[in-house]
């Protein structure tokens, strides 16, 4: 008999815990971590849905659940190690959650990995805790919201008290929904590669491979994946598609260049909207993409290759500072500045645990400085899109309005998202919980 020598594929409770051991307390990303374990864990389908749904689901009901452990600790939060507060997280996700599992594999498998992981003491302490939640959950029901309009808020819809304060006041009416939006699970959208195929034929691809998808009515280049996720990475591969979210997809739609032209990307990495943008030129062409940081480069480089573009020229480059050579030389700019990421909270739950109020501040100074480089570039005639992925008017509306008090050699232009959406003064703002995707900022300017 022939004994199989690979290693066992780890739990998706293991790799849950992991994932969330590196978003949590090294600020990765949590889709880039996921996607990342699921290309080197090849799961089945059960095994990778619940490795999903295990870190997105504690990592949007995290304020909860912090709060269910301090009602049932004799320690304070801050003294209890990560790793312990992350593995309670899961074990306490599953029994609050995730009705199919039982409760004693829920304590048990989340005890298994406490052993390998932390010492007896810690071990012990997590299985009193998770099995005194089981013994006490009817006690430790939410308050009711007159209690503590506040904290009750920042439970109900997990995320910090002054982020809730931040939606109330600057989206009255929409804040709920808004805030309802974050905390669904968001489904996974490709873009086809028309440089290898095309959206008919890909969904037939899929189809036989069980992956159900549906079209995207207002770009059609577009899918979003509802059910066999798991089995579309080897099509990634291939490069017959790229994983992107819709809302992401708009700004080169709207900027929408042509075979020949010359375009240039300023924050470009890792290289979603540039290879969009080549696929739309059908390589035919130039896209200058830079970014700051000279290790982002290669994902460009490398998503390019994947995908067979040969137009993308990528270039560690600082964009904030202006490069007199290339004034005047685009056809086409873009410009998805760095944000404070406030519309893709679904997408990235993990911002609403790493961004502080403060953090907002930074923000505007360094998009206006970008934003007079890109003026800079573009052609007379020329089309420049400013984007971002925030919801925060100082980023956006008032970014551009002041932009077009300055340069009043631009003037915006209306646009639309086939019959779903329509711009206003060459504006559009997109909240999460419209067209299926994230929140998004996106101004279309001429220049004169």
């Amino acid at each position: 008999m022939i004994h199989s020598t690979a290693k066992p594929l780890p739990s998706a409770r293991k790799l849950a815990y992991q994932a969330l051991y590196d978003i949590l307390e090294k600020k990765a990303y949590a889709n880039l971590t996921l996607q990342h374990v699921l290309k080197e864990y090849p799961l089945n389908g059960p095994e990778s849905r619940l490795l999903t749904e295990l870190v997105y689901g504690v990592l949007r009901k995290y304020n909860y659940l912090l709060w269910i452990i301090s009602r049932l600790s004799t320690y304070s939060l801050k003294k209890i190690h990560p790793s312990v507060k992350i593995l309670l997280c899961l074990g306490l996700y599953q029994l609050l959650y995730l009705s199919r599992i039982p409760a004693s594999a829920a304590v048990n498998e989340t005890v298994k990995i406490a052993k390998k992981i932390t010492h007896k003491g810690n071990v012990g302490f997590i299985n009193a805790v998770l099995r005194g939640y089981i013994r006490k959950k009817k006690e430790l029901a939410l308050f009711p919201r007159n209690d503590n309009p506040l904290l009750y808020d920042s439970l109900y819809w997990n995320e910090p008290e002054w982020l809730v304060k931040w939606w109330q006041s600057h989206y009255s009416r929409e804040a709920a929904s808004i805030l309802e939006a974050f905390n669904e699970t968001p489904k996974l959208a490709v873009r086809v590669n028309t440089l290898k195929t095309n959206r008919d034929a890909l969904q037939k691809m899929m189809a036989e491979k069980g992956i159900k998808t549906e079209a995207v009515p207002w770009d059609n280049n577009a899918l979003i994946l509802l059910e066999g996720a798991h089995a579309f990475w080897p099509l990634a591969e291939e490069g017959l598609a790229y994983v992107q979210s819709l809302s992401s997809m708009i700004p080169a739609a709207i900027l929408s260049p042509k075979e020949g032209d010359r375009v240039l990307d300023m924050c470009a990495a890792p290289g979603s909207k540039t290879t969009q943008m080549a696929e739309m030129m059908k390589n035919n062409g130039t896209i200058d993409a830079w970014d700051l940081y000279p290790h982002k480069i290669s994902l460009i480089k490398n998503n390019a290759k994947k995908l067979g573009i040969s137009i993308i020229h990528a270039g560690a480059r600082d964009s904030g500072k202006p490069f007199p050579a290339l004034f005047g030389r685009y056809d086409k700019v873009l410009l998805d500045a760095p944000c404070s990421g406030l519309g893709v909270l679904s997408h990235k739950p993990e911002i609403r645990w790493h961004r502080k109020e403060e953090d907002l501040k930074e923000f505007p100074p360094l998009q206006e400085k970008l934003l007079s480089c890109a003026a800079s570039y573009v052609k007379e005639g020329g089309l420049l899109v400013y984007s971002t992925c925030t919801l925060n008017p100082a980023e956006n509306e008032d970014r551009v309005r002041q932009f077009l008090k300055e340069h009043q050699e631009f003037t915006p232009l209306e646009f639309s998202l086939g019959d779903q959406k329509k711009s206003a003064d060459g504006m559009m703002t997109i909240l999460p919980y419209e067209l299926q995707s994230d929140g998004f900022f996106i101004a279309k300017l001429l220049k004169k």
